[in-house]
């Protein structure tokens, strides 16, 4: 009964979301996040907690708050956009930029899979417009939600992207066949990744870090492609698409190392625009006691890391 009531209040939401033009509902769900920012003491502390652990005494405390603020903001209008996203799709090509494609074009061509490494940075949700847009065939790798008539909505808003979710539950078969076919996935590295991941710097702090791209990579020779959709105004968005990363899985340490720099990558592009990336997560926790080790050489059939 919860979990029918709670589907019931996301699908009315979803309904007052699309009751409106686009750039009213994202300007008040913004207005609005700003007024439960008050409110969730422990996500804003959280929040507070990891801006603090990065930018140190580098910037002052009233630009810390808005940084926060930002970020609230940010995740709200991300859930909101998935919600109105058959409203966006109607006319998206004027609503989306993007750069880099002739990248994408670069790493196909190898013809041996991309695994597009992406981040809760942005308007995440809309970077399978790529899909979309471009008309190739892109799956992601998600976390299911324990509510089973949410997840299924969830799901079927994101395929109005032409995106094919994949179940972060025994993912890494289905991730390997798509590679195998020259077919993109999609998996985000910027979440704490528990035992599973290994323990490598973000932001100058060791936390545990999905090896998920650096084993693919190792095991497939598939292209690794960081990109992301940052949100320039109400309903307006530009796709960035970067460089292939050259990385070399032949020499000790290759595991650790691709996992670094990749996570060195999303350190840039986070200080660029520090709103728009999700602090509220506990990125850095203690060190798991049976966290994986980096001289493993080969990739189980487990699971990856979601989005």
């Amino acid at each position: 009964m919860i979990s029918f009531l709670t589907y019931t209040a996301v699908r009315f939401a979803s309904f007052l979301a699309n009751c409106f033009p686009v750039s009213f509902t994202l300007w008040m769900t913004a207005r609005t996040t700003d007024w439960v920012y008050g409110f969730l003491k422990e996500r804003r502390q959280i929040t507070l907690e990891n801006i603090n652990r990065v930018f140190g005494d580098s910037i002052p405390p009233e630009r810390k708050t808005a940084l926060a603020k930002g970020a609230f903001r940010s995740a709200a209008l991300s859930m909101v956009e998935l919600l109105i996203v058959r409203k966006i799709a109607r006319n998206a090509r004027e609503r989306f930029s993007i750069s880099g494609d002739q990248y994408l074009e670069e790493a196909f061509a190898k013809q041996k899979g991309v695994v597009m490494t992406v981040a809760h940075f942005g308007s995440w949700e809309y970077l399978p417009f790529l899909s979309f847009l471009k008309g190739r065939r892109w799956s992601v790798v998600v976390k299911n939600i324990k509510n089973p008539h949410v997840n299924r909505m969830v799901d079927s808003l994101r395929r109005v992207m032409r995106v094919h979710p994949i179940s972060k539950d025994g993912s890494i078969r289905t991730v390997l066949t798509e590679l195998k076919k020259g077919h993109g996935v999609a998996i985000l590295i910027d979440q704490w990744a528990g035992d599973e991941g290994i323990w490598v710097d973000f932001f100058g702090t060791s936390t545990s870090t999905t090896s998920i791209p650096a084993r693919l990579a190792k095991h497939t020779g598939c292209a690794l492609v960081p990109a992301y959709c940052l949100r320039r105004s109400p309903g307006q968005y530009e796709i960035h698409v970067e460089k292939p990363y050259h990385y070399d899985t032949k020499t000790p340490g290759w595991e650790a190392r691709i996992t670094t720099e990749l996570n060195q990558l999303w350190e840039h592009w986070i200080r660029l625009h520090p709103d728009q990336w999700l602090w509220g997560h506990r990125r850095w926790k203690d060190k798991p006691r049976t966290i994986r080790t980096v001289s493993q050489q080969t990739i189980s059939t487990g699971r990856a890391d979601e989005h």
